[in-house]
């Protein structure tokens, strides 16, 4: 009933509504809203983006069909020579399929903004454009946004169906069409192989390298009972004979456990390198979590993970390869470069996709090499390309 003052009304108040955070200027929010209006124009947007997917549909089954019947000549000796029947052939094409569809969508990204926006740019589309003060920040704007979410797509299809289909595709492919015996036990990317000097323990195969690493051998005697272990480092295969180096063996005999450096007089692995390809483990066969699993295990253990580095991150550098394109592809179409000509500018489209392939490749290599690092190795293709593509982008306008 009675009157307060304004500094009576304040400490009731306390120290709250201080706290609390102005609210959100409406004029501001017009303003980002606008802002993001002239940027991403939704009739332009929709147009763009109808063309570059119905050139991306067309460019990804040509490509795709072009993998495949390069796949099916490049292995034709392999099926003559193991009279692969007709259904284990289709069935290790259709396990691969998913593989063949993430490795080429960057380049039928690459194309299909290409051939799509040459038919916009053919019938003078952009020279109206930009007459009427449309920016190539404005054209570029929702193909980005759509290269991202294709990229996005792409490294969630990799996550998902990829690493199922090849184990499948794998098993077909050594059982079904090289008559390959299956690996008696098999966990990831330690295994254990029945052979001739042995019980062998492999932490890990290096196919390119065509080396394992952290091998144990176990030797049994007549009654069952362990008569040594033989721990090599690294075995690695040249030509015809292993190669082993850091070599460690335990004998247990009546007097108790010896130990010394080096293998036991005239051991070798009877095997071949192409006897432990049945177990090997391609990068595809893991998802990111998993090889990054993996690899913090073998690095536990001391063991070389260079060339898995390399393939982790590659694993989110070449999704990420279609936004990179993309960049490149629309200002040399959108907008008159140093190329002339529609023709010219797909050719050198085109010539700067290969080449995206090519230094990927390259540099690929040297990281599994050890001659780059694993993180420098993976991004290196797709920082240059991206500099290309701002390059263009920032001369046309």
């Amino acid at each position: 009933s009675g009157t307060a003052t304004r500094g009576e009304l304040a400490h009731c108040a306390g120290p709250y509504p201080a706290r609390l955070a102005p609210p959100p200027d409406p004029s501001a929010l017009r303003a980002m809203k606008s802002g993001l209006r002239k940027l991403f124009l939704p009739v332009l947007g929709r147009h763009l983006r109808r063309e570059f997917l119905r050139a991306f549909a067309l460019t990804l089954l040509a490509f795709v069909a072009i993998y495949v019947i390069a796949e099916f000549f490049d292995r034709f000796d392999d099926f003559l020579a193991s009279k692969a029947s007709a259904a284990a052939i289709a069935r290790a094409f259709a396990y691969k399929l998913p593989l063949v569809v993430a490795q080429v969508a960057p380049l039928a990204v690459l194309a299909g903004a290409l051939l799509g926006l040459s038919l916009l740019a053919r019938g003078n589309e952009f020279v109206a454009l930009r007459a009427c003060g449309v920016s190539l920040w404005q054209i570029l704007a929702p193909l980005a946004l759509l290269a991202l979410l294709l990229s996005v797509a792409t490294f969630a299809w990799n996550e998902t169906l990829v690493p199922v289909t090849m184990q499948r595709w794998h098993q077909v492919w050594n059982q079904e069409i090289k008559h390959r015996k299956a690996a008696t036990i098999f966990t990831g990317r330690e295994f254990w192989y029945r052979g001739g000097a042995g019980f062998y323990n492999v932490e890990r195969i290096g196919v390119r390298r065509q080396t394992l690493f952290g091998v144990t051998v176990y030797q049994l005697g007549a009654d069952f009972r362990p008569q040594r272990t033989i721990h090599v480092g690294s075995a690695t295969w040249r030509e015809d004979r292993w190669e082993l180096s850091d070599v460690r063996t335990r004998e247990f005999g009546p007097d108790g456990v010896r130990e010394y450096l080096g293998p036991p007089p005239a051991f070798t692995l009877p095997e071949s390198f192409d006897d432990f390809r049945v177990v090997s483990v391609e990068p595809e066969e893991f998802s990111f979590r998993t090889l990054r699993m993996q690899i913090a295990s073998l690095r536990a253990r001391g063991i070389d993970v260079a060339e898995s580095l390399v393939d982790l991150h590659l694993k989110l550098a070449l999704p990420a390869a279609s936004l990179v394109l993309m960049l490149v592809a629309v200002p040399l179409v959108a907008q008159g470069t140093r190329v002339s000509g529609m023709t010219a500018a797909l050719g050198f489209g085109f010539g700067l996709g290969f080449s995206y392939f090519i230094l990927l490749a390259f540099c690929r290599a040297l990281g599994q090499s050890g001659a780059l690092p694993p993180l420098l190795a993976a991004w290196t293709a797709n920082a240059v390309f991206a500099l290309i593509g701002m390059y263009l982008v920032l001369g046309s306008e």
